[in-house]
């Protein structure tokens, strides 16, 4: 097994101990936001994490995945935005995950200001394409 593939196993292992009653595979992969297939494959090596499937895991167990999976550290303001993201559970949490990293992929390789204008109209257009309403009031 990989690195990775165990410490996320142990983490899965850990999140289960903490849970009142009996929660179940199911109501992990719920929480997460992904299938049972996706986080089985990553439990038993098949695959592992991309792009803003690390940023959701991260917004969930920590930063520390990404030194499990032997990538640089997140960049801050991208981990503290997806932090407001915290309360959200299940699809809509990994579609939060992926708008914003399609957002901050697009605004870094644009070279845009994070508070500019611009850079505002590429993340309200990122989330609106993955289904959230955001006013922009």
């Amino acid at each position: 097994m990989s690195k990775f593939s165990d410490w996320f196993t142990k983490e899965y292992r850990r999140w289960n101990r903490t849970q009142p009653g009996e929660e179940d595979f199911l109501a992990f992969c719920s929480q997460l936001g992904y299938t049972p297939e996706t986080v089985l494959a990553w439990m038993h090596d098949k695959t592992i994490p991309q792009d803003s499937e690390v940023l959701s895991l991260a917004g969930f167990f920590g930063p520390k995945v990404y030194k499990v999976l032997g990538l640089s550290d997140p960049d801050p303001a991208l981990l503290q935005s997806f932090s407001s993201f915290a309360h959200v559970l299940g699809e809509q949490r990994s579609l939060a995950a992926r708008a914003l990293f399609e957002a901050d992929l697009e605004i870094k390789a644009r070279q845009l200001e994070a508070r500019s204008e611009e850079a505002k109209n590429i993340i309200f257009a990122s989330f609106e394409k993955y289904g959230f309403d955001i006013s922009r009031g």
